[in-house]
């Protein structure tokens, strides 16, 4: 049942995210062609975009983190026999789960402080910045989430391999 519903928040991060980058390219396109052939730029898409950016570059940090797509040198892991790979996979998996918590935790203060000071976004559509910064904790929990059942994943893999 987890399982099931990890695969469909992941499903829908994935499409959110792809959806997201497309319109927020879509909108600085056609700001950039109002204001060019016009002479007039329009109020509303840097705002849009930037909030917009908040949550999609959020949402593909998860992304990369499902599709394993982070940015990773492995020169001198590449040369450990395979015993000592999966242990430092599993170190790596703790220690980001130890940032997610991190993220979850001081993004969600984060959201407080902005929340019980009322800030807002400066600009025409006056949006409180907590629209914006639940965008934080959302990810943090969602990746502490998806690393402990990868890490759930590795320790299950190689305790079977150990009984085989």
């Amino acid at each position: 049942m987890l399982n099931h519903l990890c695969k469909y928040i992941k499903k829908t991060i994935e499409v959110l995210s792809i959806i997201g980058i497309i319109l927020i390219m879509i909108f600085t396109a056609y700001e950039v062609s109002i204001r060019e052939i016009f002479g007039k730029p329009t109020i509303w898409t840097n705002e849009i975009t930037s909030y917009m950016l908040v949550w999609f570059g959020m949402f593909s940090i998860l992304y990369a983190y499902i599709k394993k797509a982070h940015v990773s040198v492995d020169l001198v892991y590449r040369k450990f026999n395979a015993g000592l790979q999966k242990i430092l996979d599993l170190t790596n998996e703790i220690l980001t789960f130890i940032f997610a918590i991190f993220v979850l935790i001081y993004g969600f203060k984060y959201l407080w402080l902005g929340y019980s000071r009322g800030w807002r976004h400066f600009g025409m559509l006056d949006v409180p910045m907590s629209y914006t910064r639940v965008a934080i904790p959302i990810t943090g929990f969602l990746l502490a989430l998806f690393v402990l059942l990868s890490i759930y994943e590795k320790i299950r893999k190689v305790s079977s391999e150990s009984n085989s």
